[in-house]
């Protein structure tokens, strides 16, 4: 795959690009991570896809300005590569954060998008399509709490890459997730601070300006103006009604839209683990939707 820097809105976006093969498919990371994630998967789509990975700004090596991290505007940032690479369409595969930015493209960018799917986005933080229980009041003083204590925290420095490495190690082993590309991730996404310091990207001004559009957002009105194939990816074990019942509301949104309910899937970060069951089933989706 070729490496490549482009430049839209103003920031440098970093790419892999494998050209010549097939139809495009753009794949879209979750938040916190980078265009690494994609390693254990795209070995199944080279064959008969042209792969683009890219890393989202403020993640990766892409740049990382102060602001413009709601889906919309980081929605425009992937319209503008796949301009540039010559892309007229492609299929789009996000996770999480990746999932909106693809929902997003989909509605504003509906020629450029030839299907979408979506692990993450299938429900709302508040409303109808949600997953709060509690009242309107309650929820925007969760919000307000939330954002107060992201600022109030200072940026995490590391004394070397390696204590970086090893915090990551250290959180992620609780849960059984630290694998070889979990942390060929966390290496990808750490930049050097000051000599000898090291930080992780996506940093805190950078989340709190993404979570004060998310807690916002209300992907109904996304859904409702979907018309490309989408495919949403789900824990076939969740036992989260509430959450399962607003992704089913959302698919009767869509033109058309289809659930896959996939056993033992730990959002976001089966990707690193066990992602064949998500492969088998987008590249059986992609080849219904082809056309």
């Amino acid at each position: 795959m070729q490496e490549k820097r482009v430049n839209v809105e103003q920031i440098g976006v970093q790419v892999r690009d494998a050209e010549g093969r097939g139809e495009a498919v753009v794949f879209l990371h979750f938040s916190g991570a980078n265009l690494m994630m994609w390693q254990r998967v795209i070995p199944d789509f080279l064959a008969r896809y042209r792969v683009i990975l890219m890393d989202l700004r403020g993640h990766g090596k892409s740049d990382e300005p102060e602001s413009g991290y709601h889906m919309d505007i980081m929605a425009r940032d992937v319209a503008g590569v796949m301009e540039q690479l010559g892309v007229a369409r492609a299929h789009v595969i996000g996770s999480s954060l990746g999932a909106e930015v693809g929902l997003s493209m989909a509605v504003h960018y509906p020629d450029k998008v030839r299907s979408l799917v979506c692990d993450g986005a299938l429900a709302s933080a508040y409303g109808p399509y949600g997953t709060w229980e509690g009242s309107e009041e309650d929820f925007a003083a969760h919000v307000a709490e939330h954002l107060d204590k992201i600022r109030a925290a200072p940026q995490t420095v590391f004394p070397s890459l390696e204590a970086l490495v090893a915090e990551r190690r250290d959180l992620f082993e609780k849960y059984g997730w630290w694998t070889p590309y979990l942390e060929d991730v966390v290496r990808y996404g750490a930049y050097q601070v000051a000599e000898g310091k090291y930080a992780r990207r996506f940093g805190k001004q950078a989340l709190e300006d993404y979570l004060r559009h998310y807690y916002g957002y209300r992907f109904e009105d996304y859904y409702r103006d979907v018309t490309c194939p989408l495919l949403m990816l789900a824990d076939k074990d969740s036992e989260d009604e509430r959450e399962r019942a607003a992704m089913r509301g959302l698919r009767a949104l869509a033109a058309q839209a289809e659930i896959a309910e996939i056993s033992g899937w730990a959002h976001p970060y089966c990707w690193l683990l066990n992602p064949q069951g998500a492969s088998e089933v987008i590249l059986g989706f992609l080849d219904r939707v082809a056309y």
